[in-house]
């Protein structure tokens, strides 16, 4: 990477994989805007970070991931500022137990864990394609194996809820949405990656029953937040990866997918679907 310092953006950067990501980005003089849902886990988040990293180069962009109109705001915030953007860290999500809707009707999984994502990237596609050398960056998971194929009919889990297949039906929109994205950015030099973090202790089952309980279960067995982020660094920082676009890793390697997730027809019909549910068609 070259030597002039580099801004990024990191969803979901108040816990987990996010704040180990934001705290070896800050060390490595980054200029960082982070995002949180509140003032308060953003301050908390910040004093985290300069205890380790006294010299943080920090700003915050704060909303619910939950409101397409409050990813809109985070948007307009960050491209207000006039800066550059060479990282975008897509690495927020959420699991439920149960079936919840965000306040625009969206099942919550699928909203936040992929509308979100899709959304902001498109509101920044051309601030990214404009800074030079660029990456997205996307955290997605194992979880997209427990399917057959993306549920695109039911999207928004209407007919039939398993939290488990409903995380993964989101998490293989994360990589669906890579793919397709890669595929519409050839010619510039903005590489899309996405990555799974491996089984990371995180917050991420904080609000699901079976969650806690396997993480309980699992704790001796599951990867820190700092072993989980480094694939998603490895994806954000290395050399090795200069224009490598498309893909999708895990222990800082391309990993095979099931055909399923790489179905591009599949792929440029979620890129509708979801451009007609978030209104930038």
């Amino acid at each position: 990477m070259d030597k002039v310092k580099r801004t990024g953006l990191i969803t979901g950067a108040t816990s987990g994989i996010g704040l180990a990501a934001a705290q070896t980005l800050a060390a490595q003089g980054y200029r960082l805007h982070l995002h949180a849902r509140n003032k308060e886990k953003a301050d908390a988040t910040e004093a985290w970070v300069r205890a380790s990293v006294p010299e943080a180069d920090i700003a915050w962009l704060l909303g619910d991931l939950g409101s397409l109109a409050a990813v809109r705001k985070i948007a307009a915030d960050f491209l207000a500022t006039g800066e550059p953007l060479h990282l975008l860290f897509n690495n927020a999500g959420v699991t439920y137990n149960d079936r919840r809707t965000t306040v625009d009707g969206f099942e919550a999984m699928f909203a936040i864990n992929h509308l979100a994502p899709f959304l902001l990237t498109n509101l920044l596609l051309e601030k990214l394609k404009t800074s030079g050398n660029a990456r997205i960056v996307g955290t997605s998971s194992g979880a997209h194996e427990f399917l057959k194929a993306l549920n695109i009919d039911d999207l928004q889990a209407e007919n039939a809820f398993s939290f488990m297949k409903v995380y993964g039906n989101s998490k293989l929109c994360n990589i669906l949405f890579t793919r397709e994205l890669a595929k519409r950015l050839e010619g510039t030099d903005v590489t899309v990656n996405c990555f799974h973090p491996g089984f990371v202790a995180t917050n991420l089952g904080g609000d699901n029953l079976f969650g806690r309980l396997v993480m309980t279960i699992a704790k001796p067995f599951v990867r820190s937040p700092d072993k989980g982020a480094q694939t998603g660094i490895f994806l954000a920082t290395d050399d090795s990866v200069n224009a490598v676009t498309g893909e999708y890793f895990y222990n800082n390697k391309i990993y095979k997918t099931k055909p399923f997730a790489n179905d591009m027809a599949m792929a440029e019909r979620l890129w509708q679907d979801s451009e007609q549910l978030t209104g930038i068609a």
